[in-house]
């Protein structure tokens, strides 16, 4: 009885808890598996890196690729017509559901570069206790990347990305994903060199990372602004080349 009752006051998962709990039921050993190879080429091509620097690595990749997702989500709300240019050239699913997805690879690739072969229900407890965010925290998630948003619409001032798209809404977004995939690496990267107590609670983590990896970040940020700009131009390019041909191979058959 006192179980029923107890089942019965247990509030229902949000949206983003069940989408949560599908992604790390989903992580696999052969998601583990792959992101040790991954791993293993990476070391294959630096062989003089230390183990910090490979994670680095896993974490700036991971990291821009995320800012991807955010950017081209984002623009798909305010850019008229580039829904239609993403689902016709980028053929990418921008939604949470992809970031918390690379994320969750991130942290296997970090346990894979200390030489951890967790079980696959030691993954989900590593993923569960370095992933976890509340609501504080994404407060502060909000603010930070309107903040990087900011330095990197300065460090760009003239370029025509900033004048060509909805500059500063694309880069909160993008921001946003960069900032709480690197946090999350930092933390899982604390989770396999020295253990769960190491990881310590999210707003630690992440005033620790706001506060000395700004630079960094808006960098990173900046970059994919860049590539972001450059990509929706060229597939825009694209788009109307075979839109044209489409137009014209039509005029001819009539």
């Amino acid at each position: 009885m006192t179980d029923e009752v107890q089942r019965d006051n247990t509030p229902p998962p949000t949206a983003l808890e069940a989408i949560v709990d599908k992604t790390l039921r989903s992580v696999s050993d052969a998601d583990a598996t792959a992101a040790s190879k991954r791993v293993d080429e990476l070391r294959a091509r630096q062989p003089n890196a230390t183990t910090e620097q490979l994670v680095e690595q896993l974490i700036k990749q991971k990291a821009m690729q995320a800012g991807m997702v955010g950017a081209a989500t984002s623009a798909a709300a305010l850019i008229p017509g580039f829904g239609a240019i993403a689902s016709f050239t980028i053929g990418v699913a921008t939604d949470v559901g992809v970031t918390l997805r690379l994320q969750s690879e991130l942290v296997l690739e970090i346990a894979a570069a200390h030489g951890h072969a967790p079980s696959h229900r030691e993954n989900r407890n590593a993923l569960l206790i370095v992933t976890g965010v509340n609501m504080g925290a994404e407060r502060m998630v909000n603010q930070a990347s309107r903040k990087l948003a900011e330095k990197a619409a300065e460090r760009m001032a003239g370029r025509f990305i900033v004048k060509a798209i909805p500059f500063f809404g694309i880069a909160i977004s993008a921001g946003a994903n960069i900032l709480t995939t690197y946090a999350i690496g930092k933390r899982a990267n604390a989770y396999f060199a020295l253990g769960p107590d190491a990881v310590g609670d999210w707003d630690s983590t992440f005033r620790a990372v706001t506060g000395l990896d700004e630079r960094k970040l808006v960098g990173w940020l900046s970059d994919v602004m860049a590539a972001f700009g450059q990509l929706v131009g060229d597939r825009a390019l694209q788009l109307r080349d075979a839109t044209s041909r489409f137009v014209r191979q039509r005029f001819r058959k009539q």
